[in-house]
């Protein structure tokens, strides 16, 4: 095949790539320098700073930003922890049981965003099934409040992203020949042994690939931290929904957004160079 005829087969992906990701990426940054003149709706072009001094010198924004990432590091090690024996168990199936587990465990991610958090919303209430069971076990005599704080913010991003985390590893581990664990084990190495020098060493690839899914979805979540929070937890999504449907400041929406893909690309820079090391 020629060059010529290569590149008119790769245009309509060039198109489609232009229009839908470097277009408005690139408009986003112009409007982030931008400002908004008081009492009016009516942008100012002019090139200004303005906007990301303002995140970075605002003490209210720059909480923001560490509450975002604190929650995003949190939801990735939960979902690392319930995720790893999840992923194992499942790897270690037949292949139709797991096509089987996988399907279930992706079900809950067909509903959306929404419909997952409205539910979590009835059964973390205060009269809600959670604080109901505690109290009828009786292991509280009040209801605890999930709602309008970290916890239930943080209940909801490990409940809706898990999948991500789980999805991964299996592929991972799949790969595994169940012989090193055996031969591990016939050398005389215990349980614990074999899960930190045999299974998390290989299972790496997995790993990485779950932390950086769990984290890019947690960090720019907005529907759970907007519902679940109540408007108590300010992160990157919520604040910037307010900032353009509240406020119409669009341009500091769009500084907020810029910084926000800027630490994501840090983030991916970074554990690239470090698997690259450990390589």
């Amino acid at each position: 095949m020629t060059k010529a005829k290569t590149t008119i087969f790769l245009l309509p992906g060039i198109a489609l790539t232009l229009a839908v990701f470097i277009l408005p990426f690139a408009f986003l940054t112009v409007t982030s320098f931008w400002s908004q003149k008081e009492g009016s709706l009516l942008l100012d072009p002019s090139f200004t700073l303005k906007n990301y001094i303002r995140i970075l010198t605002d003490r209210f924004f720059l909480s923001v930003v560490w509450r975002t990432l604190l929650i995003g590091l949190a939801t990735v090690a939960i979902c690392l922890a319930f995720g790893l024996p999840i992923a194992r168990w499942i790897s270690h199936r037949a292949r139709k049981a797991r096509g089987l587990l996988i399907i279930l465990i992706l079900t809950p991610m067909i509903s959306g965003a929404l419909v997952q958090t409205l539910g979590l919303v009835n059964l973390l209430s205060l009269l809600g099934l959670v604080n109901g069971a505690l109290k009828s076990l009786g292991l509280i005599h009040s209801s605890i409040h999930f709602l309008g704080n970290e916890t239930g913010v943080l209940i909801g991003l490990v409940q809706a992203f898990l999948p991500l985390m789980v999805l991964p590893l299996v592929t991972t581990l799949s790969r595994l020949p169940r012989d090193m664990e055996l031969a591990a084990h016939s050398l005389g190495a215990n349980g614990f042994q074999i899960w930190r020098t045999v299974i998390l060493p290989l299972a790496m690839p997995g790993i990485l690939a779950g932390c950086v899914l769990v984290f890019f979805a947690a960090v720019t979540s907005f529907v759970t931290p907007q519902i679940l929070g109540q408007g108590k937890t300010p992160t990157f999504g919520t604040v910037m929904y307010q900032q353009v449907a509240m406020v119409n400041d669009w341009p500091f929406a769009s500084a907020l957004a810029v910084v926000m893909l800027i630490i994501l690309a840090l983030v991916t820079f970074a554990l690239k160079r470090w698997s690259g090391a450990q390589k």
